[in-house]
């Protein structure tokens, strides 16, 4: 590819309020005034396991519920034999692992047979509470983060992991007022619980591993309280993260239009 092809796009809300502090939508407003952080559904990848995670220590699973991470296959008639094989990303099989290992590590496999155990309609319905609002593919590859969704959503669905199981609605302005003092408008914070805040404090807890032994190692340099999870599609065409500190939810994607 030539330079200036890749894009990018960056969202950053305040954790309690869901008052967006940052937002760049591509690298160009000039060239382009598309806006990648609200506008574009992309492909999520492992950037979506969290909602399936979290749905689990909802329904019937801790994090030391231990799952088979070895080979599996589903019927696909569009696959040349029949059948679809997922893999994980290093093609490669842990054996028994637990629920919290699992996430860190982001094993796809793992994550296919929890979605198949708590069932496909809830799993969506869960996401759907949390804050994610397009509409998701409604079978295993869901587990995978096949469904195009924006970085808006996927942060305001973190924010709920950050916000102790609070979802708040991101809003651009907070406050007009003319040179006499009259309010044209004035947004309050907008806050609702939608999951057991013992439920957010523990998907909190796993994804806090993510940054100290799994996939995003490298916000440890930061130097501070950190939880997040990356997230790759196919052939590297999208590339996610969206993390937490106590006080800020930051989503980035990089990837081709």
């Amino acid at each position: 590819f030539t330079p200036g092809e890749v894009q990018g796009a960056l969202f950053c809300m305040e954790a309690k309020t869901g008052a967006v502090k940052s937002l760049v939508g591509g690298r160009d407003f000039s060239k382009s005034e598309f806006n990648r952080a609200t506008q574009s559904h992309r492909q999520a990848g492992s950037a979506f396991k969290p909602f399936i995670y979290t749905a689990a220590l909802d329904k019937e699973m801790t994090p030391s519920t231990v799952i088979d991470d070895s080979p599996v296959m589903y019927p696909d008639r569009s696959k040349p034999d029949g059948y679809w094989r997922p893999k994980n990303f290093d093609g490669k099989f842990s054996g028994p692992i637990t629920l919290r290992r699992a996430l860190i590590l982001s094993r796809n496999v793992v994550t296919i047979k929890i979605l198949e155990r708590i069932g496909i309609d809830y799993a969506a319905a869960y996401a759907a509470n949390m804050g994610i609002t397009s509409p998701l593919e409604k079978n295993l590859t869901m587990a995978l983060g096949s469904s195009g969704v924006t970085l808006q959503e996927m942060v305001r669905g973190f924010g709920v992991l950050a916000n102790q199981g609070r979802k708040v609605t991101p809003f651009f302005i907070k406050k007009i007022v003319d040179r006499t003092g009259l309010v044209f408008e004035d947004n309050q914070p907008r806050v609702e619980q939608v999951i057991d805040p013992k439920i957010a404090f523990l998907a909190n807890h796993i994804m806090q591993g993510v940054i100290q032994s799994g996939t995003g190692t490298r916000v440890k340099s930061i130097g501070r309280p950190a939880a997040g999870k990356t997230g790759t599609t196919n052939d590297m065409r999208d590339a996610w993260f969206i993390g937490f500190t106590p006080q800020l939810v930051t989503g980035v994607w990089i990837g081709f239009d």
